[in-house]
């Protein structure tokens, strides 16, 4: 008997889901950190708006330029493998940080290469899939990943691993499945 085979759209669709749903675990992950952050760094609640604003900002930018760049050169997948690679590298810096600037700095950096995930992503699956469900996999692609790990999983496992240990530590765990995620892609 024949083993049965996935589909590569499928294949995509499925680590694309993932990797962009990690994207939103590291993404939010200052949201959920603040009231560790915050005593530990001396911030304001302005502050905290702030890192949390910044990193809005350059991904907005970041996301029309670099998927410009992808679009004009054709090199999607390279394009995409740094930017998580480098936005995953971003959240342990971002726990390595000893001051307000220093965590500006990694949050705005993170932003910058988790610009173009979405984008570029998008791109791929409209190319590789069926047209009779293109909209379903850009749906689950972006959808079911970012609400089921960034939005519900991520603020329980990142206030226990702070609560267990400290923030710092729950912003290096949160950059490991970016890396990870970049092997499958």
């Amino acid at each position: 008997m024949a083993k049965p085979t996935i589909k590569y759209e499928t294949k995509l669709v499925s680590v694309l889901m993932v990797t962009f749903g990690f994207v939103f675990f590291d993404r939010n992950a200052v949201r959920y950190l603040a009231p560790f952050i915050a005593p530990d760094l001396h911030l304001s609640n302005m502050q905290i708006g702030i890192l949390v604003a910044a990193l809005s900002l350059t991904w907005a930018v970041s996301g029309y330029f670099i998927s410009k760049l992808s679009d004009a050169t054709g090199r999607r997948k390279n394009l995409l493998l740094a930017a998580i690679v480098l936005f995953s590298l971003c959240s342990f810096a971002s726990g390595l940080a000893q001051s307000f600037l220093m965590l500006l700095a990694a949050r705005l950096l993170m932003g910058l290469f988790e610009g173009p995930i979405l984008p570029i992503s998008q791109s791929l699956v409209a190319l590789e899939s069926s047209e009779h469900r293109r909209g379903v996999n850009m749906g689950v692609m972006q959808n079911f990943g970012s609400s089921l790990l960034g939005s519900f999983v991520a603020p329980l496992v990142l206030v226990a691993i702070a609560n267990a240990f400290d923030w710092r530590m729950a912003f290096f765990v949160a950059g490991i499945p970016g890396l990870i995620c970049a092997f499958f892609v």
